[in-house]
């Protein structure tokens, strides 16, 4: 996906702003460029690797699919599955039996898969800053009344040249940090449309037979 050149950048360039309004004008357009860039892609499948601040670590793979599609299938032991079907999020804990549900807009990554992704008017969150520097493109995201760095932020990271998709990191209302980074990623391809279905019997979620939730 072509995208304009981004001029360069002081390494460790750091600006945090409520609102794109009042950054620099070339900030603006990195900005414009990581919107264009992520609205760009349709579909994405990859693996990733996560760990937490408090010592938690998993792998597993991962399917986008715009707009609204999520699907992050955890490796064993981990017995997690989170699906998106477009406007309710899905947790699931295969091993305890307990599942739940979340409006897509008020999680950390819903502005990613949104059908036009616009960092200048999201719901229930704000955009919160610009990192540049050492190839490196980062957006922080926050929810309203949060600063970057704080319990409900988000930090979107990016290669700049080309640009990437490398991965993020989560602050949650505990103060623990969730890092994901993404490899082998592919963009563009094919995907079957019940990786991102399910329904309910019995309040247990169920998932399309050929998976089976897995």
């Amino acid at each position: 996906m072509a995208a304009p050149t981004l001029p360069a950048a002081a390494p460790g360039e750091t600006q945090q702003a409520a609102t794109t309004d009042r950054l620099s004008a070339q900030a603006r357009r990195t900005v414009a460029r990581v919107e264009q860039y992520l609205t760009g892609i349709k579909t994405l499948h990859g693996r990733f690797a996560q760990s937490t601040s408090n010592g938690g670590q998993a792998t597993g793979e991962v399917w986008l699919e715009r707009p609204g599609k999520l699907r992050f299938e955890y490796d064993p032991p981990n017995d997690i599955l989170i699906v998106s079907n477009g406007s309710m999020l899905l947790y699931f804990d295969r091993e305890l039996g307990q599942t739940s549900y979340i409006p897509l807009s008020q999680t950390p990554l819903g502005f990613l898969v949104k059908e036009t992704v616009d960092l200048r008017n999201l719901e229930d969150y704000h955009f919160a800053g610009l990192d540049r520097g050492q190839g490196e493109i980062a957006v922080w995201v926050a929810q309203d009344g949060v600063e970057a760095g704080q319990p409900g932020s988000l930090r979107l990271v990016l290669q700049a040249e080309p640009l990437a998709l490398k991965g993020w990191r989560v602050v949650d209302q505990q103060g623990t940090v969730t890092r994901v980074a993404l490899n082998g990623v592919e963009t563009g391809v094919a995907l079957e449309d019940d990786l991102f279905d399910f329904g309910e019997i019995e309040g247990r979620p169920i998932f399309n037979n050929n998976r089976q939730g897995r």
